[in-house]
């Protein structure tokens, strides 16, 4: 997979680049939609193809086609999942298709729950394809509602092969918002969080040559957001290999007690309050978050 550079960072040489901050200036005398067009042009950031031996992406050209693109794209993929919910999933009573939803809370997780379970014996595959196709779209689309569908996972299927589930498609997923940041929304995505963007690469340059153990602990401990991670990272140079391992690794342990939530749910009464970020979590996670540093901690300070 070639990897995708850009002029943010600088690659393994010293060369004078201008400040990405600047895409967000306007002078007086231009209108801003134009300033930033031409700004972008210069930085190698429109025009430039993603690409390798198998397919080639072209980012796009202007603020509004790369606008109406992602649109378009939202669009097509919502119509293919509710399409993929009303045809997949076994026909169920008329009282209970209401609940057939994403989950948003824990009452909805509980309906959810109820009556997928009937159905799991003889429609496993049905139920686990739309689980896997409905993950993927989320993550694709950074539409919030993924932690009650892992939590969801986690009452319905297996606990070792949910997590797993869930850490393949946030990657897969996380991966295809890359892609389209990258390509169809380019221009989009500078013009509406190009600040973001601008902030994190701060921070990127000086974590550029532990790339890997970099986006781990940001999955883990997300600062910046996820969704910012996804669209960013096309535009400053960031591997697709190392944010495909990154994000696979770093979402295992918030997973894993998002799934361990959703196998213990069944023991919970109707009165009580689903914890997920308790004490020992927490601790674990951070505890996670600082082996995943080690690595770099030891070839800042004993190079090999």
């Amino acid at each position: 997979m070639t990897e995708i550079t850009s002029p943010l960072i600088a690659p393994n040489r010293t060369v004078l680049q201008p400040s990405y901050s600047t895409i967000t200036q306007r002078p007086e005398q231009e209108s801003e939609q134009h300033h930033k067009d031409d700004e972008q042009e210069e930085l190698g950031l429109v025009g430039k193809p993603i690409s390798n031996s198998t397919f080639t992406l072209w980012q796009s050209k202007s603020y509004l086609s790369s606008l109406v693109a992602l649109i378009l794209l939202l669009i097509t993929f919502t119509a293919l999942e509710f399409a993929l919910l009303k045809l997949n999933l076994p026909s169920v009573d008329e009282e209970d298709r209401d609940a057939l939803k994403f989950p948003r809370n824990l009452e909805d997780l509980r309906q959810l729950n109820r009556i997928l379970s009937v159905y799991m014996d003889k429609h496993f595959i049905n139920v686990y394809v739309t689980f896997v196709a409905t993950y993927i779209y989320l993550q694709s689309f950074s539409i919030p509602g993924s932690m009650w569908l892992s939590i969801l996972g986690g009452t319905l299927f297996d606990f070792w092969l949910t997590l797993f589930t869930v850490s393949m498609c946030s990657a897969v997923g996380a991966t295809l918002a890359y892609i389209i940041s990258g390509s169809l929304g380019s221009k989009a995505v500078i013009h509406l969080i190009g600040d973001r963007i601008a902030s994190w690469n701060e921070q990127l340059v000086r974590h550029k040559k532990h790339m890997l153990n970099y986006l781990i602990v940001l999955r883990i401990a997300p600062f910046p957001p996820n969704w910012t991670i996804n669209l960013g990272a096309p535009h400053l140079g960031v591997p697709l290999s190392s944010f495909f391992w990154g994000t696979f690794i770093g979402v295992t342990p918030p997973s894993f007690i998002h799934v361990q939530a959703g196998a213990a749910i069944d023991r919970l009464s109707s009165s009580d309050k689903l914890v997920i970020l308790t004490p020992i979590n927490v601790a674990c996670l951070i505890g996670i978050a600082i082996a995943a540093l080690i690595p770099v901690i030891i070839r800042r300070y004993y190079p090999l």
